[in-house]
């Protein structure tokens, strides 16, 4: 991706450039956007409530850590419908992202990542309710 971009940069210095390049990085980013916050809530790394988990005590931890993924797995499932919605509604509406040589990349492809990430970080927190609630039950920690 910085490749693309400091080619792109650099072509346009000659007043030249690859069409479908800005299009393309857009949607890596989010892309990577995506799976990078995937990773965060795997390894708990995300944004869950940090302020509640730091003061909180021992006993209230895993009380805390269980309703804090439930409630994102919650968010994320309905992102994840929303944007399942916008992604058949633009499949329906047959525009085109990007023309490649003789190669049309529909829009709903790059837009497929939408549900995919939210469902992907959902799945994630919903691990880690069922390891909370593992944990409240006196099983593994």
């Amino acid at each position: 991706m910085v490749a693309l971009a400091f080619a792109q940069v650099v072509l346009r210095w000659f007043d030249k450039g690859l069409l479908w390049a800005d299009i393309l990085l857009k949607q890596l980013v989010m892309w990577t956007g995506f799976l990078g916050a995937a990773l965060a809530a795997r390894d708990e790394k995300h944004f869950a409530w940090e302020a509640a988990h730091a003061g909180a005590p021992e006993r209230l931890r895993p009380w805390l850590r269980l309703l804090a993924a439930l409630a994102g797995a919650a968010v994320c499932v309905l992102l994840a419908q929303a944007a399942w919605q916008y992604t058949a509604d633009d499949r329906s509406s047959g525009d085109v992202l990007m023309t490649v040589a003789r190669v049309s990349v529909p829009s709903w492809v790059a837009s497929a990542g939408i549900p995919a990430g939210f469902s992907l970080i959902a799945a994630h927190l919903l691990f880690k309710a069922a390891d909370a609630a593992a944990e409240l039950l006196g099983g593994r920690a």
